[in-house]
């Protein structure tokens, strides 16, 4: 899926990768200080980074099946990525809906719920990993026809 030439995909997964660590470090800041206002601005990044994570795992589904089946390697990391960060997305979506219940007010955060969070974020940034692999092992998306190595 491209806009103007380049691929969506790419231009959306920066915001979940941003926001949803951000939300962890507003959620502890709050629990630590006891301050509800940061817990209620770790909520609206929480809420950003799920939405914006949901129209990430659209268009890298558009980008998945548009690979070709005879790349097994590149099929299987995109595979591994999308059910990774797909599952984290998914998992902050129910956690949106826990704060989303509580609203206005702020979600009460407790350590088990910090160290959940915090594996979340670093399955996240596996994935992540694994979706760079896609790009700069296999090149996925990338357009050698327009590309100034061409002559290299």
């Amino acid at each position: 899926m491209k806009l103007f030439g380049h691929p969506v995909h790419p231009l959306l997964v920066h915001f979940p990768t941003a926001l949803l660590p951000m939300e962890l470090v507003l959620s502890a800041i709050g629990y630590f200080r006891n301050d509800p206002s940061f817990a209620m601005a770790g909520f609206y990044c929480l809420l950003g980074g799920v939405l914006l994570g949901a129209a990430a795992i659209v268009t890298g589904l558009v980008e998945l099946i548009t690979l070709p089946r005879t790349d097994k390697k590149a099929l299987a990391a995109g595979i591994y990525h999308g059910f990774l960060n797909g599952t984290v997305i998914l998992v902050f979506a129910v956690l949106a809906y826990r704060g989303w219940e509580a609203y206005p007010g702020a979600l009460e955060t407790s350590m088990g719920a910090l160290v959940f969070k915090t594996v979340l974020i670093l399955t996240l940034f596996f994935g992540n990993y694994l979706g760079g692999e896609l790009v700069y092992k296999y090149f996925v998306g990338i357009n050698f026809k327009n590309s100034p190595h061409e002559n290299n």
